[in-house]
């Protein structure tokens, strides 16, 4: 697993989303200033971390089983987790799964696995959002995302980004490297398609027994949801169905931001997550707050 670090402090473990990867956190990393150890992973088969085949080998129990390693291998018994997308996702099962390990949970745009897919079942706005990820599960997925198609990719994905100066020359470069390696489009759709949502189509009927079981409060550590309400991935009740199965949560809106904050907003974040990571400490309650 290839790991980037800076600085010295508190850990920060920073999971990046579908499809980035560690050097994507640099709008942000350059910004969170001292006190603060980033750690950086590419995660399971992106950028210049190994690429195993099969699809079983992306279910998320393996992916976590991916971060406690790590975890041990850098020999920190705690960390604040700090995820994107499907970082995020990550992020809520590392504090589901090892509490002990987890001081607090810093989620950008990204809901725990359960709530996800209780959103998909409930909300057909979310429904809708989410056909994506059974375009991403399809053989048609497999032409589209691949090494070959790098230019396309880049301006699909990164496009706006690079007009409206969010990402610099550099940023591209490393882009450009991480989707060019062999097998990395195949590794990120398979993350996708061991994934354990089901999504239904848009006019299809929501299981009855699901819509009766709305997922538990579970998440016991801090967490602070940052949430670019300009986004197309998720809908805007998505954080205060992540705030209903958290003992403490709060809610950071940028009406200004999408579905990338960080990239959209690396000022603001930063300083919600150094204050966050630093010691600012949240009551056994929810905390509503729009900046911009």
């Amino acid at each position: 697993m290839q790991v980037l670090e800076r600085g010295f402090g508190a850990p920060l473990l920073m999971l990046h989303g579908f499809p980035d990867h560690a050097a994507s956190w640099r709008p942000l990393a350059e910004r969170l200033g001292t006190g603060i150890r980033q750690l950086a992973p590419d995660q399971r088969g992106y950028r210049l971390t190994s690429r195993p085949t099969a699809i079983a080998d992306y279910a998320i129990n393996v992916l976590v089983d991916d971060l406690i390693g790590l975890l041990d291998a850098l020999g920190l018994q705690t960390v604040h987790v700090c995820g994107h997308d499907w970082g995020g996702v990550l992020a809520f099962e590392l504090a589901l799964r090892c509490p002990l390990r987890v001081a607090g949970v810093i989620a950008l745009n990204a809901p725990p696995a359960s709530v996800l897919q209780d959103m998909i079942y409930r909300d057909p706005a979310q429904r809708a959002a989410s056909q994506y990820v059974s375009r991403l599960r399809s053989n048609a997925a497999d032409s589209m995302f691949r090494e070959g198609a790098v230019d396309a990719l880049i301006d699909r994905f990164l496009g706006d980004a690079a007009q409206r100066g969010l990402v610099n020359a550099d940023d591209l470069a490393a882009y450009r490297e991480a989707w060019t390696q062999p097998g990395a489009w195949q590794a990120m759709l398979a993350w996708y398609r061991a994934a354990p949502f089901i999504v239904p189509e848009v006019d299809a009927a929501a299981p009855a027994d699901q819509v009766d079981n709305a997922p538990v409060v579970s998440i016991a550590c801090p967490v602070m949801v940052i949430w670019g309400e300009r986004d197309g991935v998720f809908v805007p009740a998505m954080p205060d169905a992540i705030a209903r199965v958290c003992r403490s949560c709060r809610i950071v809106r940028l009406p200004d931001a999408g579905h990338v904050p960080h990239r959209d907003a690396p000022e603001v974040c930063a300083a919600l997550i150094r204050d966050f990571v630093l010691g600012t400490s949240i009551q056994s309650s929810t905390k509503v707050e729009t900046h911009g």
